[in-house]
């Protein structure tokens, strides 16, 4: 069965926003990076520091989702309790973290100068 071009698109986004409104974590990193991408727009960075950010902030939304969508399949193959299920489930959260502190660092660089100058 050949599916069209349109119907594959629109079970994308059915698939994008059932991850969006049913994980808190990706709600969350989604209202993060509306800010982040708000402030950087408010604060005035430069066309390329706002393209690095959005950059930036869709990575670790994509990360958050890959790992919420690779959480879910554990569940599904193994529900019960298993310490390598947690091991791998924790790994998971680890690079997630790893992401959003590299995020924080990149944010922190661009950020910074342009919040002492604005209000100091």
């Amino acid at each position: 069965m050949r599916l069209s071009i349109f119907r594959r698109i629109k079970r994308a986004f059915c698939g994008l926003f059932s991850i969006m409104f049913l994980d808190s974590s990706v709600r969350l990193m989604l209202l993060i990076g509306v800010f982040v991408i708000s402030f950087s727009i408010w604060i005035g960075v430069s066309r390329i520091e706002k393209i690095v950010v959005t950059v930036i902030v869709f990575s670790v939304i994509t990360i958050e989702g890959i790992n919420t969508i690779i959480e879910r399949v554990i569940d599904l193959v193994e529900p019960r309790y298993k310490e390598m299920i947690k091991e791998i489930k924790d790994s998971l959260a680890g690079f997630v973290l790893f992401s959003s502190m590299g995020a924080a660092i990149i944010g922190a660089m661009i950020f910074w100068p342009y919040f002492v100058s604005k209000f100091f």
